[in-house]
C-alpha cells in the first residue's frame, strides 16, 4: 500500500478561492464534451461502411443539397452541438457533435447517416 500523507488544513479558504471553486465547478458541469475516441472511430466505421454497401448497391450516397442543408439547420439548433471546432479536414470551423463526435456538416451529406438521437432519419430508410 502506499504511503498517502493526512491532508492538512493550514488555513481557511478564502472567499476568492470559495468563489474560483465554484466558477470553475459550474464550467465543468456544463461543458460539452465529446465521446470517447474510440466510440468516435466506431460511429465513423458505421456510416462509411453503410455508404461503402449502398455504393455497392448502386444506392444513393449522397443527399441532394437541399436535404443536406434542412438537416444542418436542425443541427445547428440541436443543444449537442459545439459549433466552435475546426475540422481537420476543410480546416473550416464547423459544428461536432456532443452525442457521435461528428462533425455534422460532413455527415449531414451522407445518405445513409442519421442523427444519433434521432431528428433527422437516413434517407434510404425512409422509401
Amino acid at each position: 500500500m502506499k504511503y498517502r500523507p493526512k491532508p492538512t488544513i493550514d488555513r481557511p479558504a478564502t472567499e476568492a478561492e470559495l468563489t474560483h471553486i465554484s466558477e470553475t465547478e459550474d464550467m465543468l458541469e456544463k461543458e460539452k464534451t465529446l465521446p470517447p475516441a474510440s466510440q468516435q472511430v466506431r460511429n465513423l466505421a458505421i456510416d462509411h461502411w453503410r455508404s461503402l454497401k449502398a455504393f455497392i448497391k448502386g444506392n444513393q450516397v449522397i443527399v441532394p443539397q437541399e436535404v443536406a442543408e434542412a438537416r444542418w439547420e436542425i443541427c445547428k439548433q440541436c443543444p449537442y452541438l459545439l459549433y466552435d471546432e475546426t475540422n481537420p479536414d476543410t480546416n473550416k470551423v464547423d459544428g461536432r457533435c456532443t452525442e457521435c463526435g461528428c462533425f455534422m456538416n460532413v455527415k449531414t451529406h451522407y445518405a445513409t447517416a442519421e442523427c444519433p438521437i434521432g431528428k433527422w432519419k437516413r434517407e434510404d430508410e425512409k422509401k
